[in-house]
């Protein structure tokens, strides 16, 4: 519109280079118009326009003197968005000379001069202005491309660099990727502080970095980058031969476990590998998820291990989120219930407690056991809430019944390894507690013995606190995990529980069959905790434990796990 009232002003005051001038870039901001409204707009486009303007500044200052000159500023200015910061110093040099040579058909030298000095005043703060810009850019595009503690690649870049190689992946040139994640970082943060953590994570880098450097050569196209707080990613793109395939991990993991100290604190930093490799056209979306996949499943296996993505491996990823949505619409509609393991007295005649099971009426998640959809539910955050209900209903169950308040019966609830952690669980199960009317010197909360892996301070006053409130808290499974005798006076639990592996070695075959039993019933008297066998079969295996004064049995030779009434009624029945 400017250049439209510009051409007719100009028309009417007799001047028809101006008018012509202008009407020119009327056509022009109309085709670039056109052209950005159709995503058509090119670099060429701009170039031609900002020339024409260049012209217009120029013929203005020959038509029309000092009038003229006042174009050139907002054209500087321009030029100084537009262009890097020295290729806007020689254009705006270059039209300043232009225009105010054109103009001395209407200037003397001497007001020439004078009007040279505002302009190159211009010229000077905007190049200067244009550097400050151009210097803030370019640390903006290194922060949006880089990891700002250690200063590798991060997501954006990565992606970057795979979108790239995706259009030339070919036989010759193969793709490598690599996802190396270190073990228990959260507990290294949580124990050392988030500075030392974020120490080591930089020590890591460079000690991969310098793994990496000697086989950065003129086929290979290598980079690294840190795509979450403990997780580096290694991309290889070019010739690969299997002796790097095979060779690349176990430099890494070594380079990472070599690491045993960091700011004079002595430690021991494990990691996890996973790989996939492409020779053919492939989408980054994909070989991301696939390295995240295979490392997972080290992670899973143990420490300092090493996983190939496979078919196999994106099946039983794609059965664990199947079982995930089953869990959540099996919570959501509350298709949950409990049946019960009856626990037996000494002599192996009275019911004296139970441990509550969790069982489930939605058809599809019952192909699955407990033993498959619980370790998913704590893997996928859904433990808290299947623990919080699973009480829930044990003790509706027992409030609802004439052992509640009974000094003779005890309820154990089983809760994930998780609630360790949970600051909140103690008050959270005595509040319930109080909510249905139940006794907590009558729950036992039981942990299974591989909880204790990672058992700290943060666990043990944990589990302090929950005693407090009067419930108790038994050590499943126990014997097969990492407990050693000894760390036994460190836990504060008042039940060990012997796992049904050595309960179903007691038989008549054998002097030493029994032999385990025999070490975890003295271990257990020494420190005054009660013992319940898991797993009894058979008469001999409960005639035993009896002559080994055990405190109380299950197992399907005394009850299968059965319904709360059906338990009350074997109760009754004794009792007549």
């Amino acid at each position: 519109m400017c250049f439209i009232f510009y051409a007719a002003f100009h028309i009417l005051r007799g001047n028809p280079i101006i008018a012509s001038i202008s009407i020119i870039n009327v056509i022009a901001i109309t085709f670039i118009l056109v052209k950005y409204k159709n995503n058509q707009l090119q670099h060429i486009h701009n170039d031609i326009f900002i020339a024409l303007l260049s012209l217009s500044v120029i013929a203005a200052c020959y038509e029309l003197g000092s009038r003229g000159i006042i174009y050139i500023f907002p054209v500087v200015a321009g030029y100084i968005y537009y262009y890097k910061a020295k290729a806007a110093i020689i254009v705006s040099t270059a039209l300043c000379t232009f225009a105010l040579i054109a103009s001395l058909k209407h200037l003397d030298y001497e007001t020439a001069i004078r009007t040279l000095v505002p302009i190159m005043i211009t010229v000077v703060i905007s190049f200067l202005y244009a550097k400050k810009v151009e210097y803030h850019q370019t640390q903006l595009r290194h922060i949006a491309k880089s990891d700002h503690l250690t200063g590798l690649y991060n997501r954006r870049k990565l992606i970057s660099w795979l979108k790239e190689k995706e259009a030339r992946i070919s036989r010759n040139n193969h793709l490598l990727f690599l996802c190396l994640g270190v073990d228990n970082f959260k507990h290294i943060n949580d124990q050392y502080g988030h500075s030392f953590g974020d120490y080591l994570l930089q020590e890591i880098a460079s000690k991969i970095e310098e793994q990496l450097n000697p086989l950065r050569t003129g086929d290979k196209d290598i980079v690294l980058s840190r795509v979450a707080g403990d997780e580096f990613i290694v991309g290889i793109y070019g010739v690969i031969p299997y002796t790097l395939i095979k060779s690349i991990s176990p430099k890494l993991l070594n380079c990472v476990n070599n690491i045993d100290c960091i700011q004079g604190v002595s430690l021991s930093v494990d990691a996890c590998v996973g790989l996939t490799t492409r020779s053919s056209a492939f989408s980054y979306e994909q070989v991301i998820k696939e390295v995240h996949i295979a490392m997972y499943d080290a992670k899973k296996a143990s420490k300092n291990q090493t996983r190939f993505y496979s078919s196999k491996l994106a099946k039983a990823v794609q059965e664990k989120l199947h079982v995930v949505e089953l869990l959540k619409n099996a919570m959501l509609k509350d298709e949950f219930y409990l049946v019960f393991m009856p626990v037996y007295g000494p002599t192996g005649s009275n019911i004296t407690g139970a441990e509550a099971l969790i069982r489930t009426h939605n058809d599809a998640l019952s192909s699955y056991t407990p033993d498959i959809y619980i370790p998913i539910a704590e893997e996928h955050g859904l433990i808290h809430q299947l623990d919080e209900m699973v009480i829930r209903k044990a003790f509706k169950t027992l409030k609802q019944s004439a052992l509640n308040h009974t000094d003779t019966f005890s309820l154990a609830v089983n809760i994930s390894s998780q609630q360790l952690k949970n600051k909140h669980f103690a008050t959270m199960a005595h509040k319930m507690a109080l909510e249905e009317g139940v006794d907590p010197r009558q729950i036992e909360f039981e942990l299974t013995e591989t909880a204790l892996v990672d058992f700290d301070q943060t666990s043990i006053d944990i589990i302090k606190q929950t005693k407090a409130y009067g419930f108790s808290v038994a050590l499943d499974d126990f014997g097969t995990g990492y407990t050693a005798f000894s760390q036994l006076r460190n836990f504060p639990v008042d039940t060990l529980k012997i796992d049904r592996s050595f309960t179903s070695n007691i038989d008549n075959s054998g002097i030493d069959q029994g032999k385990m039993v025999d070490v975890i019933l003295s271990l257990a008297h020494l420190y005054n905790l009660n013992v319940v066998a898991e797993g009894v079969e058979n008469s001999q295996q409960l005639d035993y434990l009896k002559h080994r004064q055990c405190d109380s049995y299950q197992g399907y030779y005394l009850s299968k796990p059965i319904s709360w009434s059906t338990m009350i009624a074997l109760i009754e029945e004794k009792r007549q």
